[in-house]
């Protein structure tokens, strides 16, 4: 049995408004499935943020793609990461500026190339044969155009792996960028023979890094860069740290924090925040996880071999990765009845799973995870679904994404009202992806 994550913990006033709110206003009427975001959460997160790190903070598109909420990024002063040339049109759309964009993408053809540089976003470069490409468009611009680019090498500082090992993305062998042991005296050539490559990058992963794994990587790299800088005349002007900042899925608590980062990279590379250098960051996860929950109407409650069973309706749509390795992506989840009071679990639990709609026996939202008593109408929320579950919604079973709503306050404390931002996905929407 699951007992780590045995849940009678409660869970942050604004989730039990937004329930309430959803019922109220018979949100629940058509769609069994919502997901809700707290844009008090997001706006504070990223005014954080910015307050901290100076330079250019963008937000992973990849993360959340979603554009209304694209666009409260920009209202909150971030630019945008995009890892494809989709994200990079939706970002153009969306309206981030060109030198806010940063383009990381590990594939990119010749004709993406040529939009990117000649749009003026900040481009990541993944490996020589790319570099190659970049050189071959760049040399035709006139001096005056190479003199706005801000291009880079995305260097793989070639450490090692942090808890979760697919999402680690520095190590030795990584699919990504150019390896700095492999090649560091190539990776220099290139910057001492072209002026216009002004910035260096590297990413070892969004999640399951200690601060310390993170840094030790920059300052791998930043001795890179100070190299190329003294046989260039202090060229490099945009270090990219990545994103690396890791969100807790244990609690409710926001820890570390954007303060926590700042202040540790800060005492170990402090030339990053003396203006030597404009510092680009590329957090996804941490700003949106945690703002967002799901919610989804008990279909059914059931009983098999002993166990009891509900099945609601998010799963392997929703939730790829907690479905696929359930010993390290679990969920926190909390039961509301069906008129959407928080059930503590003191009238009853039991040791259940919490079936997903998808039709491979692997869809457990949860497995034997102690729970309140659940009952055919009642509710589940599922906690820190702000970011990459949206993203990475599955067409498996053709089951439709859901609406999103966000609530926000008046005072930071009151919420009381709800509005959907995004509608949900159509039957005929769906259909036609497959026709």
């Amino acid at each position: 049995m699951d007992t780590t994550y045995s849940e009678s913990v409660d869970c942050k006033q604004w989730k039990k408004d937004a329930m309430n709110l959803a019922i109220k206003n018979n949100i629940f009427g058509d769609e069994p499935l919502i997901m809700v975001y707290n844009l008090d959460h997001f706006r504070a997160l990223a005014k954080e943020s910015n307050d901290r790190f100076n330079g250019i903070q963008t937000m992973a598109v990849k993360s959340n793609p979603v554009m209304s909420l694209l666009k409260e990024a920009i209202k909150s002063g971030l630019g945008a990461e995009v890892a494809s040339f989709g994200e990079l049109k939706i970002a153009e759309l969306a309206g981030f500026t060109p030198d806010k964009i940063i383009y990381d993408s590990p594939i990119k053809t010749i004709q993406e190339l040529e939009y990117a540089i000649n749009l003026g976003v900040v481009i990541n470069v993944d490996n020589f044969q790319e570099m190659d490409r970049v050189v071959e468009i760049v040399e035709k611009l006139d001096e005056k155009k190479k003199s706005t680019l801000v291009i880079g090498i995305r260097v793989n500082p070639q450490v090692q792996a942090g808890k979760y090992a697919d999402l680690s993305t520095g190590v030795p062998t990584s699919k990504f960028g150019i390896g700095l042991d492999d090649s560091r005296e190539r990776i220099i050539s290139y910057y001492t023979q072209y002026n216009w490559m002004r910035g260096v990058h590297l990413h070892v992963g969004s999640q399951g890094f200690e601060m310390y794994q993170t840094s030790d990587a920059v300052v791998k790299v930043m001795s890179l860069v100070k190299e190329i800088n003294g046989l260039t005349n202090n060229q490099i002007t945009h270090v990219n740290v990545g994103g690396g900042l890791s969100v807790n899925f244990d609690t409710e608590q926001d820890k570390p924090t954007f303060t926590d980062y700042s202040t540790h990279l800060k005492e170990r590379i402090p030339e990053l925040f003396d203006g030597s250098f404009t510092l680009i960051s590329e957090f996804g996860r941490s700003y949106w996880a945690k703002c967002g929950v799901v919610i989804s109407q008990v279909e059914y409650a059931k009983k098999s071999g002993g166990r009891d069973i509900a099945v609601v309706h998010a799963g392997a749509n929703l939730y790829i990765r907690t479905i696929y390795q359930h010993p390290l992506w679990k969920l926190r989840v909390t039961v509301f009845d069906s008129t959407g009071v928080y059930q503590d679990g003191k009238d009853g639990a039991s040791v259940m799973d919490l079936a997903g709609p998808c039709c491979f026996a692997a869809d457990l939202l949860v497995k034997e995870r102690l729970l309140p008593t659940i009952n055919k109408g009642d509710y589940v929320m599922v906690h820190d679904s702000g970011a990459y579950f949206y993203s990475s919604y599955s067409h498996y079973n053709l089951r439709l994404a859901p609406p999103i709503f966000a609530v926000e306050s008046v005072d930071g404390k009151t919420y009381d009202s709800i509005k959907q931002i995004k509608k949900g996905e159509t039957i005929e929407q769906k259909i036609a992806f497959f026709s």
